[in-house]
């Protein structure tokens, strides 16, 4: 049977909090872990929004798309720079 959606979404937060987390204990920043968390959190997202689209039952698919802007105020509440350190480092690789 196919998993929903809202499963996959949720699955992705999950893993992209915890690089994140993984991170953020270091002492330093580790760019390929930060930019594995930030991506599985946009597909943590897109995900959802796909769930949405689907019409999913359940609140699962609201609960991902709450987490995921939360998980970004803390980011920017308690490292303010690391989302313009990332953004940085992803325009000069590209």
């Amino acid at each position: 049977m196919e998993k929903p959606f809202s499963i996959w979404s949720i699955g992705f937060i999950a893993f992209g909090s915890l690089a994140l987390v993984m991170n953020w204990i270091s002492l330093d920043i580790i760019e390929p872990i930060v930019l594995i968390g930030f991506i599985l959190l946009l597909f943590g997202v897109i995900f959802s929004f796909i769930a949405f689209s689907k019409n999913e039952k359940g609140a699962m698919k609201v609960i991902s798309v709450v987490s995921f802007f939360v998980i970004l105020l803390f980011l920017v509440w308690f490292e303010p720079f690391l989302l313009v350190y990332i953004l940085t480092w992803l325009k000069n690789i590209f």
